[in-house]
Formats: C-alpha cells, structure tokens, sequence
C-alpha cells in the first residue's frame, strides 16, 4: 500500500465576511425560487497546473503534504479526473479516494450511523450505463443520497451538516464578499457560522435536505435511490401524521427551535436523505450564477470543499467527505 498527504482542511466558501451581522435577517426562498440572482463578471484566477500526486482508488491516504509528486500516484490514477472525492470516518482520519461514476453505493459506517450513500459529481462522469448528456442528474453540479439507521437516538438540532475551517483563509475584496454573502443569502438561510482560527459553517440537516423519507427496516427495497426521493415523514408522528408534508412545511416546522429539540433520530427507522445543489462546480471549484462565475479556489487555499453530517452535541462524525479537483492543486501553499 502507498500512501501520500493531504492537508486535512475544509472549504472557505462560507468564510467571507468578518462581520457576524452581515449573516442576519436571512430571507427564506424555496429551492425553485434562488436561481439567476447575481450579475457580475468576474476573471478567470486559476493558472495551469502541472502534475501532482494522489493515491489512486481506494489506497489510504495519510495526513500530510501534496506537493511531492511520484510517479506511482499521478493524477492519471485519480478515478474520475479531473475530479477527486474522499473518504473518512472524521477529518483526522486517513481516508480513501471512492469512485463516482460508477453507478456503486459506498458503504457509512461509524459509530453514529450504519447506511449507503450515493454520491454524484458533474463532470467527473456519469452513472453506469448513462450516455454522455443523457444523465438524469443534470441541472445539478453534485447530488448525494444517503440511507441507514443510527446506532444512538440523536436529537434533531444536535444533527448538522457544513464545512469545518481548520487553516484559515483569504479574505475576499469586497465585491467578491458581497457576492458569496448574497449567495449563502439565497441556498443556506440557516447556516451558523463561526469565525476565528477554527471557522465552522454548519446547518442543521433537518432544514438542508431537499427530500427525507423515514421508513420501517424493510420497508424499501435493496437498491438505494439516486435521486428524487419521495418525501415521507408520516412516521415522525404528530404534525407529520396529520397528512402528508411537503419539504416546505417540513422546513417551515423545524425552523421553530423547540421543534428540532422535540424530535430524534432514531435506532428503529430507517432515514433517506437527498442532498444537491447546482451553483459549485467541482471540475473548475468556480460558483455560477446564470452567465457568471467566481473562482474561489484562491479563497480556499486550495482546499477542498467538504460534505459531512456530524452530532455537535458529542462531535460525533457520521460521514466526513472531500471533494478535491485538479484546478484546485495550484493554490495549495508549499509545503
């Protein structure tokens, strides 16, 4: 086995403002309503790059450095090149480069959560047998799905979803500042963010995913749904019981703090959660706004923007995923 580093880091898509008011007073828009809201240019940032090394699929990767190329882990190993995406079970863990074109569930497995998950990356490929712009994902520059049971009973408010900032990052111009806010504005209305040397922007997950199902063990067959999961959560009793909900009214409901505090997962159902979003490409790492976009690869350092779920109440992981690119590489600093 050989193994190379990774600076074990995050995203700074949401680190853009030194001022905690400017994330207040947060209009709430439906999924169909945040689309064509920005109009501004902006330059290319991102030089060519050469190659850098990786481990290919499924080799661990180790804390530590990627600016030492070999030739063994080349970007030619990378599974869907010019995207990456990795596994771990939290962000000091080793991790794994998992394929994403495939059409394979990858196993979550933690102490928190048993259960498949299906991840999809625009431009790093398309599902098993999906000629090329026929894939029944598109509209979204990323989609994931997961299924399973928890191992614990979790409180809904504690159960989150977001970016963790361990690195630090670079303060946008204004303009740009002003952009990205306007963006968390639009598609993450309830994000907390926290800023300092360890920056966090994390949501509760309850308000973040586009559809939840919430079943009996059994009760869906094997495979696990890629996408358009039918909302169903006629088990979570009460108002839900009434009739069936929309994601709107789920999300009109837990947004009354003592309603996600009323609530828990738990270890006798069965949850399935969709995920997208369609403004972040994972190819060029630039955010798109109908005809423009913003690179912000050089914000980030070069660092990659995350997927993970963890219960902040025990800062317990339940998944923990990065999505690296090759554009990315050229921003990380010397080692």
């Amino acid at each position: 086995r050989v193994s190379c580093k990774i600076p074990r880091f995050s995203s700074a898509l949401y680190n853009v403002s030194r001022h905690r008011g400017d994330l207040e007073n947060i209009e709430e828009l439906g999924d169909e309503e945040a689309h064509g809201l920005f109009t501004l240019p902006v330059r290319d940032m991102a030089p060519e790059i050469d190659s850098h090394a990786l481990a290919p699929c499924g080799e661990a990767l180790d804390a530590g450095h990627w600016r030492s190329s070999a030739p063994d882990l080349s970007l030619d190993l990378w599974p869907n090149r010019p995207c990456l995406v990795t596994q771990a079970p939290s962000p000091s863990s080793s991790c794994q480069a998992v394929p994403v074109d495939v059409g394979d569930e990858l196993r979550v497995s933690s102490d928190l959560f048993e259960g498949r998950a299906f991840v999809y990356v625009d431009g790093a490929g398309t599902p098993a047998g999906q000629p090329v712009g026929e894939s029944p994902f598109a509209g979204r520059r990323s989609s994931f799905t997961l299924r399973g049971r928890f191992k614990r009973r979790v409180r809904f408010s504690d159960l989150v979803i977001g970016h963790e900032f361990n690195d630090g990052v670079i303060d946008p111009p204004g303009w740009q500042r002003s952009l990205i806010l306007g963006f968390l504005r639009r598609f993450f209305p309830h994000l907390k963010v926290t800023l300092g040397a360890r920056t966090s922007a994390l949501a509760p997950v309850l308000l973040e995913c586009k559809r939840l199902r919430v079943s009996r063990p059994g009760d869906e067959g094997r495979e696990l749904e890629r996408l358009d999961v039918p909302e169903d959560t006629g088990l979570l009793g009460g108002f839900f019981a009434e009739r069936p909900r929309s994601p709107r009214e789920r999300a009109r409901y837990f947004r009354r703090r003592e309603n996600t505090e009323n609530h828990h997962f738990e270890p006798d159902l069965e949850y399935t959660f969709e995920f997208y979003q369609n403004n972040l490409s994972f190819v060029d790492y630039k955010l798109r706004f109908g005809m423009f976009s913003l690179g912000i690869g050089r914000i980030t350092k070069g660092r990659p923007v995350q997927f993970l779920i963890k219960d902040v109440c025990e800062s317990e992981y339940l998944c923990y995923f990065e999505f690296w690119s090759e554009r990315l590489l050229c921003f990380l600093p010397p080692k």
